[in-house]
Order: C-alpha cells, then structure tokens, then sequence
C-alpha cells in the first residue's frame, strides 16, 4: 500500500498545478468574452425634476421597453430641472457636471424628455455625449420643423390638438356661452399660448365670448375662477410660472383649478386626468415612451438616425374622468363616438349584471319549460297533420305533374323511389325498385350515362340527364334524371337525391321543331336557287355547249379518209372534261336542293367559299359586282354539314349583292377573307359597301319573319343563325367603321369541338 502512495504522489502533483491553472485561467477567459460582449449605453435627460409626471411616465415607459433589448444595455438618467433654474448659468454648470461625470463613457444614444432641453442639448451636445444620436421624446410636428434640427435628431411627433379639447367641450356643454383659456408665464408657457389662440380662432365658434387668462397671479386665478357662471368651458393649457414668477407643477395647478372653479375644466394632458379635469383629446404617454424605445432600439441595432424619420405616437382619443363628469352634471351619452371613460364607479347593476341576468334566464327558460310542456302535445299534433297534408300535396303534385322522387345512398347503392316513379319506369305494382332494376330498364346506349349520374355526381347544385327508358310492352319513354348530392361534415357527398320527370312529349315535339326547322332551311335553299335559276343554266350550259362543239369537230376530223387522230383525241378529252364539269355543277345543285338530316364531317371553309362564289359567278357578273378573297394558308378544318354552311355563305353574299343595288357599279364590291383565331376558332368575314345597317334593324336582323326587302321573308339570316349556333359557332352583323356591312361568323376547330362534345355527354 505504500509503495502505491510513493508511485502515485507525484502523478497527484501534476493534477493539481493543472487545476489551478485552469482556474487562474477562468477569469481571463471570461474577460475577454466580456469584452466581446461591449454593453450598448443610453442617456435619458429630463428637462424638468423629478416631481413632474408627466416625464416620470415616459421614462417609465422607456425603461420597460427597452428591457426587451436583445444585448446588454445600461440606461443613465438625469435631471436638468430647467424649469425652475432656466438660467444660462445652470445650463451651462449642468453640462459640465455631466461632461465630468461621463468623461469615460461613450453614449450610444441620448433620449430628451421634454421639449424645455431640446436648446440645452443643441448647445452642449459635443460636452455632454459628443456624436450620440438623439431621440426627442414628446414634440409636435409643427415645432419639430421650425427648429430644423441636426441630421442626427429624431423625435416622436406627439399630437396636442387644443381644438379637439374644445369639441369635446361643446359636445359635454352644448349650452356653453363662454370660453376661458388659462396659461402661464414663462418660454414653455408661452408656446402653448400660441398654439392655445390658434386652436381657439381654427374651431371659430361665435357663440362663445372667449377670454385669454396669461398674465395672472397664481392666487388670482384661483379666485376668478371660483366665480365663472356654469355656462363656461374652462380650457386650462399649462403653467410652469405665473406673473409674479412663482414656479409650479401643471398637474398641480390643474388640481387645484378644477377644485375651485365653479365651471367644468378641460385639459390636453393625461397627467391632468383623475385631478378633476373633465378630460380632452389626449395622447398616454406610456405610448410617447413606448415609441421612442422603438427608434432607440433601431438605432442601437445599427440603424443610421439620418434616415429615421420622426415617427408619430400612437393616435390621441377623447378621454374623460367619470367622477368629474358626475360632479358638474355631464352626460356621458353626450360623448363623442369612441371615447374612453375613465375612473367609473359601476352601479349594482353593473357589478351584479351577469348574476341578475343569470337569474332572470332560469326564470325565463323555467316558464319556456312549463309552456313548453303544456303544448308540446297540441304543436305535436298539428305538426304530424301539417306533414301529413304536406305528403299529400307533394304526391298529388308529383302524380299530375309525372314527377317521380328519389334517394340514392352511394356507400350501400341503395335506392329509394316514390310511388310515381313506378309509372315512369314501367315498373309493376309488386316489382321493388332496385338499382339494378333501374339500370335494367335503362336503353343500352344510356346506361352508362345513368349510372355515372348515380354514382358520380358531385356538388350541390341540380344536374339534369335525359336517358330512355324501355318500358315491358318495348315502348321507349324519354326520362330527365335530376340528381343533387348532399355533401356531409367531412365534405363527402354520400347522399343523393332527385326526380324522374317524364319528358317523351316534350322530346317529340323538340324532334318536330327541328324537322320543321329543316323544312324551312330547305325551303331557303331552294328559294335562293330558284333566284340564281339564270345563272345556273349559264353555268350548266357552258360545259353542254363545249361538248356540242367537241363532237361536232371530232365528227369532222373523223370524215378524211386519212383522220388526225391526235386532234380527235384532243376533242374527246375536252368533252370527257366538259362533262365532268357539268357533272359536279349538277351535284352541288343537287346536294343543296336534297332534304335530308344533318351529317357532320370536316369541311374546309376556304373551299367552301371558292365553289359559293364560283355558283353565284354569273349572278355576280349580271349585278356588276367584283368579289375579292383573302383566304388564310394552313386554315384548320371544322366539324360540321357543307350544305348547311354552304347555305350559310350563299345567303350573306346574295344579301350583300342586294345591299348594293344602289350602289354605283365602280364601288359594287364583296370582300371575302377567312382567318384561323388564337382562342381554336376560324372566321369567315364578308364585307359590302352598301348603304349598312340602320339602328333600328341591327336589333331585329336575326328575328324570324323581319326583314327589309321588299319580297323577303325575313328567314334567311334568322336560319344563318340557327344553323351557325347549331354547329357551336357565333354570327354577327354591324355596319363597317369604313363604311357598308360586315357580316362575320366563327366556328370551332375540328378537335376542339370533338373535345367539346365528349365533355359535354348527355347531360
């Protein structure tokens, strides 16, 4: 054991000089983080003592505030007390007093409370915090401006409006006869005297005899006051000094003025509120604190004060003491909207409302207990016999109507029907309504559409589908399905509900209207044909006279005994050519003149116009009318009936021709131009130089039966609409900026409107 403790002695040794290194070390190591860690210094000077209030508020206030700093911060504070010494000898033994208490300290920023030492440190800045920035904590806009501070200065702009004081004056005293303005005697007490006159002769009541109350002793104006008729507003501003030179607090005087004068007195400072002054417009000066601790804060972070502009305290507010109200007889309903009322004594009622209320509840709601139960039966009763007779109208309704209700719960897929759906389904009496059963009845080529209306439907909003339902005897019956979900808490719309509506009627007669519909287009094609009759046999007969010609020369070729049989072959291509151009004039006849449905395909609108305009060739010529075409390169192709839009171009170019019949001949002249859109759609525009449109007919060009012609009969544009919106186009008829008529209609591209149609469904 000992030769242990002769082999370990030493090894001790060594542990131990190195633990007091270490903890010589410690301090050394904690300085230089503290010096890392530099504090950030503010001086605080007041203008005035320590027994003013109004300064130990804002200081308060700053002091809270900017405890919140992130960093170390020391705050120093001091006293001028330049109101009662405001001598240039105290001025200038402060500022030495205070250079020699900090000579070793660096400032970071100077907060000035009052606006009494703004001079004070103008002038000895360099000597008491040379090149700290400054924060002026209370000082107005206007005061702020005339001083035209260094760069360095900022402030926090506070808002003394005297005249709001006296609005709220007028708004307690509407009665009031009389205005008393009260002020000191010395240089703070004289500016507000300039701004108390200012706000007096800006508000420019003439029913109020105004007297200013300046040079008076302090014990003189106790007396006079005391004697002031009730129908005076006293506006009581500051008084550091009186005549005789005394010097007082303003919270003070303000005190003793309220308790003796016989008047309501008001004031512009919230250290007047609780002395017995009725109140003003007043800022709080937490705020004034709380706001200058701001740009302090912004100015320690490293913020440069020439670019802080002043920045203003929060918005002053009526505020009024409730006891001195109560004293003069002043009616809190007589308030301006939106002010604060301070020091109010609440009555019983108020302190014991919730427990009265609460009181009168249980008696109101034990009476509603016992009413309720002495006709919860009797309201019971009617309620069933109502809904009673609601089910029987409802069913009467549905029945005569052939209306048939439903539900569908999509999470079981089980389905409910009123009676009345039976009739409209086909459904015998016994059979359940299942929603297999449904689908079963549902025509094959619809029953996809139905179940997705089922199972698929979303929003609250109705939808409607049109589906055929097969009836047992084979009858086919066209039903409206119309479906609204319910959509639940967690938004899944689990329930539905709706109607059959048996529409077969209505679906023959929408398949007449269209037949007839047809007829009547027919009709117009037929009708503008029969117009363009000359024309056609010139065209027809152009292609039979060059055959004529052909043969009769090839029968003459054929008669030498040696024929040129080069020529003859040249004659029989001419008339094999000849022929197959009447053959094709003969078709587009044809094709305009058939009845029949509509067939869909792609149509290209620039050929289209090329053989209108090649038809209406000789009836153009007979009118003395020149056609001009700019037909777009690469023009996408639309999805629609060419005979039907044939008939569409061939109506606008003969109502343009008819427009210029009496325009001279040189100037008869149709444009033509197509063009492809940026929004998928094509245009055909036609443009006349007709006499336009007048502005009576632009409003009626596309009602059936109107028309301006002479032997119209008014379908033509009327049709050109129906047929243009059918295939899912617009049209548009307005006169020309340039003069004459500009017809101009749009159609979807082929894909786009194949896009539109499966989109669409059924529904």
């Amino acid at each position: 054991m000992r030769a242990v403790d002769r082999v370990d002695g030493p090894g001790i040794k060594r542990a131990l000089v190195l633990l007091i290194l270490f903890l010589l070390a410690l301090p050394l190591l904690g300085a230089e983080s503290r010096a890392d860690e530099a504090p950030r210094r503010v001086l605080i000077l007041h203008s005035y003592n320590y027994t003013f209030p109004a300064a130990a508020a804002v200081s308060e206030a700053l002091r809270k505030a900017l405890g919140a700093f992130p960093g170390r911060l020391e705050i120093e504070a001091e006293y001028l007390d330049l109101a009662r010494r405001p001598d240039v000898a105290h001025a200038s033994r402060m500022a030495n007093f205070l250079h020699e208490k900090y000579a070793d300290i660096r400032f970071d920023a100077v907060v000035m409370i009052g606006i009494a030492g703004v001079p004070f440190l103008l002038k000895y800045r360099d000597i008491v915090a040379p090149g700290a920035p400054v924060v002026l904590s209370d000082i107005t806009r206007a005061t702020f401006d005339r001083m035209r501070l260094p760069p360095d200065f900022s402030a926090v702009i506070i808002d003394y409006d005297p005249a709001k004081t006296l609005e709220l004056a007028e708004h307690l005293q509407p009665g009031a006869r009389r205005l008393v303005v009260i002020g000191g005697n010395n240089s703070d007490d004289r500016r507000w005297q300039e701004a108390g006159r200012k706000a007096v002769e800006a508000h420019n009541n003439p029913k109020l005899e105004t007297s200013y109350w300046f040079d008076r002793s302090y014990s003189s104006l106790l007396e006079d006051v005391s004697r002031l008729p009730d129908d005076t507003i006293v506006l009581f501003l500051t008084l550091f000094a009186d005549s005789e030179d005394k010097r007082f607090i303003p919270q003070d005087v303000a005190a003793e003025l309220a308790k003796a004068s016989a008047a309501p007195v008001y004031g512009i400072f919230e250290t007047y509120l609780g002395t017995g002054v009725v109140g003003g417009y007043i800022s709080t000066y937490q705020s004034i604190g709380i706001t200058a601790a701001e740009v302090v804060r912004e100015i320690l972070s490293g913020r440069d004060v020439t670019i802080l502009p002043p920045r203003a305290s929060s918005v002053a507010a009526f505020r009024v003491d409730a006891r001195a109200m109560k004293r003069w007889g002043l009616q809190q309903s007589n308030l301006p909207p939106g002010s604060t009322v301070l020091f109010h004594q609440p009555s019983l009622w108020e302190q014991n409302r919730l427990l009265v209320s609460a009181t009168a509840a249980v008696v109101v709601l034990q009476s509603s207990i016992v009413a309720g139960l002495l006709f919860q039966r009797r309201r019971r009763r009617q309620a069933e016999t109502s809904l009673r007779d609601s089910e029987d109208c409802m069913t009467f309704a549905a029945v005569s109507a052939s209306i048939g209700l439903w539900q569908f719960d999509r999470t079981t897929e089980s389905l409910w029907a009123a009676e009345p759906c039976r009739a409209i389904l086909g459904f015998e009496k016994d059979t359940p309504i299942t929603l297999e059963g449904f689908l079963a009845a549902v025509h094959p080529d619809d029953r996809r559409f139905a179940a997705d209306t089922l199972r698929k439907s979303k929003g609250e909003r109705s939808a409607a589908t049109d589906i055929r339902i097969v009836h047992p005897n084979g009858e086919p019956r066209w039903v409206r399905i119309r479906a609204r979900a319910h959509v639940d808490g967690q938004g899944a719309a689990d329930q539905l509900s709706g109607m059959f509506l048996d529409v077969t009627d209505q679906k023959a007669a929408e398949s007449e209207a269209a037949l007839q519909r047809q007829e009547v287009a027919h009709l117009t094609r037929v009708t503008v044909l029969g117009e363009l009759s000359g024309a056609i046999a010139h065209e027809v007969n152009q292609p039979l006279t060059a055959i004529l010609s052909n043969a009769q020369a090839a029968l003459y070729l054929l008669a030498p005994e040696t024929p040129n049989f080069v020529e003859i072959r040249g004659a029989l291509d001419d008339i094999v050519q000849e022929d197959n151009r009447a053959g094709e004039i003969i078709q587009r006849l044809r094709g305009l003149l058939k009845k029949g449905e509509s067939r869909f395909e792609s149509v290209d609108l620039n050929q289209l116009v090329e053989l209108t305009t090649t038809l209406v060739r000789h009836e153009l010529i007979a009118r003395r009318v020149t056609v001009e075409t700019e037909l777009a390169a690469n023009l996408p192709l639309v999805l629609g009936d060419s005979v039907q839009l044939q008939q569409v171009l061939l109506n606008l170019v003969m109502n343009a021709m008819d427009a210029m019949a009496s325009t001279p001949d040189a100037l008869r002249q149709i444009k033509i131009w197509t063009r492809a859109t940026t929004a998928g759609t094509v245009e055909v525009c036609l443009k006349d130089r007709g006499p336009g449109i007048t502005p009576a007919d632009s409003k009626q060009v596309f009602v059936p039966f109107y028309t301006t012609k002479d032997r119209g009969l008014g379908l033509g544009l009327s049709i050109c609409s129906t047929i243009i919106e059918k295939h899912g186009g617009k049209i548009d008829l307005r006169n020309d900026e340039a003069g004459g008529a500009l017809a101009k209609f749009s159609l979807p591209g082929a894909q786009r409107w194949e896009l539109a149609s499966m989109n669409g469904g059924s529904s």
